[in-house]
């Protein structure tokens, strides 16, 4: 422990749509290393995996002034204030900081997060420092001097707001292997605070709260990466910082292990494992084998494995994923249109598509898993009909059951399809504003909720193909057909998991009581 840090008051505040924030996680566990009496609080701006936010995403945000005002007043006290968000918290963190600097001008605000990646010079308007890169490092530095009392402004990969300018420090390089081998476990302790927005207070975090947000799953992120390149995806504004953001980095497979046996231990109501990493399939198959093998004898729990992209699926590796009990698996496929995809920038066939989807189809089947989903991306203002159609009708020839995961295109900046289209400001990009959960009311979307519940006849799905439209072009809306093929669709996904006992996708107060009243029971049997 650092020197001269007894008295000094430091809070730790996450502000997303949820609370599994894993680079928030990993800060607060090493500030808890460095300065034990560090308090944790979390503010979910809203709940991602509750029933609204799936049914009406855009209205599932409650947080107001008066919720800055009470979240300012009970942090405000503290000599170092840690905040971390996404862009869509944002907003609510900048509030924050004008309250608290009003009510404690000598408080320090730091904040942390993709949101000051990639928005730096408007973050920094509202603290007095943000950081702008892998935070692990940096973070130890900077309390090292600030608890000290010494030059904590040329912290790296930090800039700091002086008299006359903003200092801007130089990049740390990436995190190694090794280094992330080395830091403690992401924080998953009960000894935090959260808010509650009906009360305007914190109160002590519990098993309640945590399956409010999170299910019945306990999720993690093993790797750091991602060798692709997409136009559309966040982790350009990574690249941009360091292109060796690309490659794959992560800690040891024991470190993996050993960080689902804590959180096992916290959560004892956890039956399911869900691995949020970009990339998961880019692991090679040997150190793949390792993790698995550890995972039988030591979890022997269902598990979910997203990050799967259609040019690193083998046999070898989807068998493997089945062999070492997964319950679902989720691919991206963003378009079947041979343009889109060349304007997304992902190198990938139809045909390599066309085997990935089967493969995984296959092997879900095999192994009596819930079946696969595969991303699409709807609503882009550069989709003619044609392009529309080409991905329809590659949805249309697979084989069954399968779902879909539908996101409606959203432009992170810092990224290729940012500068895209501001370059190109005729193109109307307005819909933008809203979540990315909130699909236009279009034939085109009720057709792809459609294809993502049932196969329909071929009748009615050429009369689907007959009306669909350019993006541009006007179009007719039903908002009632609309909400009827999307509770459809949702409704159907939520009933296999049901099935299957899995509450990886479901949240909310309801779950915790299903646990409680025994109805749930942790589900080590299924493998």
């Amino acid at each position: 422990m650092f020197s001269n840090t007894k008295n000094l008051k430091v809070k730790f505040i996450s502000l997303e749509g949820g609370i599994y924030v894993f680079g928030f996680r990993k800060i607060a566990s090493i500030a808890r290393k460095i300065h034990p009496d560090t308090k944790i609080y979390f503010v979910p701006t809203s709940n991602y995996y509750s029933i609204t936010s799936f049914l009406l995403p855009s209205k599932n945000s409650t947080f107001s002034n008066l919720d800055a005002t009470a979240v300012a007043k009970q942090v405000s006290d503290a000599d170092l204030i840690c905040f971390s968000s996404m862009t869509p918290s944002a907003p609510c963190v900048e509030k924050i900081a004008k309250i608290i600097k009003q009510i404690n001008p000598k408080a320090f605000l730091l904040w942390g997060g993709i949101h000051c990646i990639i928005y730096p010079d408007q973050a920094i308007k509202h603290v007095d420092a943000i950081c702008i890169g892998e935070g692990e490092k940096s973070f130890e530095i900077f309390f090292q001097a600030f608890s000290q009392k010494q030059n904590f402004k040329n912290t790296p990969s930090m800039w700091f707001k002086t008299k006359s300018k903003i200092k801007k420090n130089k990049i740390l390089p990436l995190c190694t292997s090794e280094e992330l081998n080395s830091f403690p476990h992401p924080y998953i302790g009960l000894d935090c605070q959260i808010y509650n927005i009906s009360k305007k207070s914190f109160y002590q975090f519990t098993y309640k709260d945590y399956i409010k947000y999170n299910g019945l799953t306990y999720r993690v992120m093993w790797t750091v990466g991602c060798p692709f390149s997409c136009t559309y995806c966040g982790n350009e504004s990574f690249v941009r910082l360091d292109p060796h953001y690309r490659q794959i980095r992560y800690p040891s497979s024991e470190y993996m292990i050993s960080e689902i046996e804590a959180g096992l231990k916290m959560y004892p109501f956890v039956n399911s494992i869900s691995f949020f990493d970009d990339n998961f399939i880019a692991v090679p198959i040997k150190t793949m084998k390792e993790l698995f093998k550890k995972y039988k004898k030591r979890v022997n729990l269902p598990h979910y494995i997203q990050g799967i992209h259609p040019n690193l699926v083998t046999q070898e590796k989807i068998e493997l994923i089945g062999q070492s009990g997964a319950n679902r698996m989720r691919m991206g496929i963003q378009s079947g249109s041979e343009k889109i995809l060349a304007f997304y920038q992902r190198p990938t066939s139809i045909k390599n598509i066309k085997k990935g989807a089967n493969i995984l189809i296959k092997t879900s089947l095999k192994y009596k898993m819930i079946c696969p989903s595969f991303d699409i991306i709807s609503d882009n203002p550069l989709e003619k009909k044609e392009d529309i159609i080409q991905t329809l009708n590659l949805l249309y020839s697979f084989k069954r059951p399968y779902t879909l995961t539908l996101f409606s295109l959203r432009v992170f900046p810092n990224t290729p399809l940012a500068d895209y289209f501001n370059n190109n400001p005729d193109i109307d990009i307005s819909y933008q504003k809203s979540s990315y959960l909130e699909t236009r009311k279009t034939l085109t979307n009720i057709a792809f909720y459609v294809l993502a519940t049932f196969k329909p006849p071929k009748f009615i799905f050429n009369w689907i193909i007959a009306n669909i439209k350019d993006y541009d072009k006007d179009q007719e809306s039903s908002k009632i057909i609309y909400f009827i093929a999307k509770f459809s669709f949702l409704s159907s996904r939520a009933l296999r998991h049901l099935i299957k006992t899995d509450f990886s996708i479901m949240a909310g107060s309801w779950v915790y009581y299903l646990w409680r009243l025994r109805l749930i029971k942790k589900n080590s049997s299924a493998l």
